[in-house]
């Protein structure tokens, strides 16, 4: 295997499918307290909530607030949708933020092969870094139900170091703290700005993962060093 000295592994869809296709569960809460809440339909609330959701990480200040509190961030989502349905906020709202958080927590789970190919590079003698964006309880919530502390030799979450990806500050401590420069290391994460643009702006190596093969966005200006579809390629 040609592996280099280091990887900066990041979490969330890269060795844990936890992001992905939202909006079964947001239908699924949508159809449940759609009348609870005054709401003309399910159809409609859920429409509003999209809405809200895109406003609120499609921009990149908002977006740096939002995941370092993500159980507010969806009772943001859904005050926002009922304010666009002229609908009072109620406790019900927050239920059902509450249902939709529990839903996708149960929903998270290890990509096949991702937790084999960790014990693999680590067993290869790979210093390995995970470097998280989000907030410390949530992910270190998700690092001890996956038992994953033991894989790595520095785990960094951007609630707990102060900041997060795509800044170089998050990339150049992971690097100091297992003890390798740039050329020493490889980046792989799923998010294009965050993962691959924030490591290759340090020298690092930028592997994207795409677990769907859609392939990059038309007109993306970041280009990955490489691109494969789960982590185990890794060892391909």
């Amino acid at each position: 295997m040609n592996l280099p000295r280091a990887l900066l592994v990041d979490l969330d869809d890269t060795i844990l499918d936890a992001h992905r296709n939202p909006d079964e569960a947001w239908i699924g809460v949508c159809r449940e307290f759609a009348g609870r809440l005054g709401a003309a339909s399910p159809e409609a609330l859920h429409e509003a909530i999209l809405e809200a959701r895109d406003w609120i990480w499609g921009d990149p200040g908002r977006s740096r607030r939002a995941r370092l509190n993500m159980t507010g961030t969806r009772r943001e989502i859904v005050r926002r949708a009922l304010g666009r349905l002229d609908l009072p906020y109620s406790p019900a709202a927050e239920v059902m933020a509450d249902r939709f958080t529990a839903l996708r927590d149960e929903a998270i789970r290890p990509f096949p092969g991702a937790l084999e190919t960790l014990g693999c590079l680590k067993e290869a003698g790979i210093r390995l870094a995970l470097l998280s964006n989000g907030d410390g309880p949530t992910q270190r919530g998700k690092i001890e139900r996956f038992a994953l502390e033991s894989y790595f030799d520095h785990i960094q979450i951007e609630g707990e170091f102060g900041v997060g990806k795509p800044d170089e500050r998050a990339f150049r401590n992971a690097l100091a703290a297992l003890g390798v420069e740039p050329e020493d290391a490889w980046m792989v994460g799923d998010n294009l700005e965050a993962d691959i643009l924030g490591a290759q702006q340090v020298g690092v190596h930028a592997i994207w993962v795409d677990p769907d093969g859609a392939g990059l966005p038309d007109g993306s200006p970041v280009r990955p060093d490489r691109i494969i579809a789960t982590l185990s390629d890794l060892l391909a």
